[in-house]
């Protein structure tokens, strides 16, 4: 065989690797091939920035795999995330079952809102109605989660918990923006919420008046980002809007500001 045509060969199978890799992560990610039209047709500021986030939660998501155990997502009542937490950590020590529950997580974010005319930091939970946990599942543990107060149900079959992958994990609990100089990462608030996103300095809220109940959106930022929603409620004081996402199928609700949504057309 030419040289010619060992160049060719190679040539061909990097390209064969690269639309391998890129159908790989347009199928968790479908609006990633819109960042990648863009590109081609000269909007690349989305692409780059579509392309740093993908890197970054590659790196994070490897970073998940090295500790131990897997994650798991439990159910809890309503507005019941913080106590599950604080009951299911109190039940993993006094139970000694810390070696199989390694950790407990309630993912949330802040933002800034307009309230009585004055910009006010407010949270807001990324899984509203569930926990995230890593853990070793065997009787003892699934036991301990299963009976703390304010926890409904595993998400997956009664008895048969479905691990959760360590890619759609690190989508709700990557830092939005990428670490400082100084290597900041999510941090843990004195409720052991893990706090995602901190409120830019120049954000600011806008008012809901483009939108209606019933308006089929699209998220645009966050942990839900390229997510679709059905706005349900809107408060025009405030300009808070009420989305209703499917979240391991079920309806669940979550608040949003104007400038994270789109209508779809």
């Amino acid at each position: 065989m030419s040289d010619e045509q060992d160049s060719n060969l190679e040539v061909e199978y990097v390209a064969e690797q690269e639309a391998e890799a890129n159908e790989a992560v347009n199928a968790d990610n479908p609006d990633g091939a819109v960042a990648d039209a863009a590109a081609a047709l000269g909007d690349t500021s989305e692409a780059d920035a579509d392309s740093e986030y993908r890197r970054r939660l590659r790196e994070f998501t490897r970073e998940l795999k090295k500790q131990p155990g897997q994650w798991y997502i439990i159910q809890t009542y309503a507005s019941y995330e913080n106590k599950v937490k604080t009951n299911l950590d109190m039940r993993a020590q006094t139970l000694e079952v810390e070696e199989y529950i390694h950790e407990v997580v309630v993912p949330i974010e802040q933002v800034v809102e307009m309230k009585d005319g004055k910009k006010k930091i407010v949270k807001r939970k990324l899984l509203p109605g569930y926990v995230l946990v890593r853990m070793e599942l065997n009787d003892r543990a699934w036991s301990v989660v299963r009976d703390t107060p304010g926890v409904t149900s595993f998400v997956g079959n009664e008895g048969n918990a479905t691990v959760v992958r360590h890619r759609d994990v690190s989508k709700f609990l990557m830092p939005k923006t990428a670490p400082t100089e100084e290597g900041q990462q999510a941090q843990a608030n004195s409720e052991g919420e893990m706090v995602i996103a901190m409120p830019e300095e120049q954000e600011a809220p806008k008012f809901a008046h483009d939108f209606q109940v019933g308006d089929a959106v699209t998220i645009l930022s966050g942990a839900l980002a390229s997510v679709s929603a059905s706005i349900s409620e809107i408060d025009p004081s405030t300009g808070k809007i009420q989305a209703l996402v499917s979240i391991f199928g079920r309806e669940t609700p979550v608040e949003l500001t104007p400038d994270q949504i789109e209508k779809i057309n």
